[in-house]
């Protein structure tokens, strides 16, 4: 490859990045719909909580296998750590929001 080809490549890829910098803040920006998104996401998974709890309850009381329970301990953890997961998304889509809206 000769040094002008060479030249060009490396010119065309510093300005596509310089371009694509502020495109891609654009994009990320939190609409209030978002933080709605993320609280209707929240109170979903604290349903689904209760329902993974109330069917532990129902099973333990029907005397399940192990296997069961060990399947609605599964399905409480993992819901959870949706909970959790989804609390920090609305916590920095609050604080994106808030800084940068």
């Amino acid at each position: 490859m000769n040094r002008n080809k060479l030249r060009t490549i490396i010119f065309g890829s510093v300005l596509a990045g310089s371009l694509a910098l502020p495109a891609a803040s654009a994009l990320a920006r939190v609409d209030w719909r978002d933080l709605e998104n993320d609280r209707a996401r929240l109170r979903t998974d604290y349903e689904e909580l209760a329902q993974a709890r109330r069917q532990r309850e129902w099973d333990m009381y029907h005397h399940a296998t192990g296997y069961q329970l060990r399947m609605d301990d599964q399905a409480i953890q993992n819901k959870l750590d949706d909970i959790r997961r989804d609390r920090e998304i609305l916590a920095q889509d609050r604080f994106d929001y808030d800084n940068f809206s």
